[in-house]
């Protein structure tokens, strides 16, 4: 029997999503704010999202900064590095197996959300 692990993220796209060439596949990545209200105020949880090729032309049509989504994955993996200052840092990384956008660019459009695997 094997196991799996299905995550499901909704929030806004925090900068434009950066596209390169890995191994002859495109990967597109752009990272997403989660946003969570408590009794002290409200915290807020940067998820680093990476789309491989077919999701690719959805995010460098679709997708930009501030853009409302829904992400779906299958793995969420903790990430260690150094920035600029040289102080280390956690991030959490997931690879997208598909994309709900939940906004329009123009008001004008129909309502209805679209989704891409």
């Amino acid at each position: 029997m094997s196991t799996s692990l299905n995550i499901t993220l909704t929030g806004f796209v925090g900068g434009e999503p950066e596209t390169k060439a890995v191994n002859e596949q495109q990967v597109a990545t752009f990272s997403v704010a989660v946003n969570r209200k408590t009794r002290s105020g409200e915290q807020t949880l940067w998820v680093r999202v990476s789309c491989w090729n077919g999701l690719v032309p959805v995010v460098q049509k679709y997708v930009h900064k501030g853009s409302l989504l829904q992400v779906n994955g299958e793995w969420l993996r903790p990430r260690a590095w150094v920035d600029q200052s040289g102080n280390p840092q956690v991030s959490l990384d997931m690879s997208a197996t598909r994309l709900v956008l939940l906004d329009r660019a123009n008001a004008d459009e129909p309502v209805e959300d679209e989704a891409f695997s």
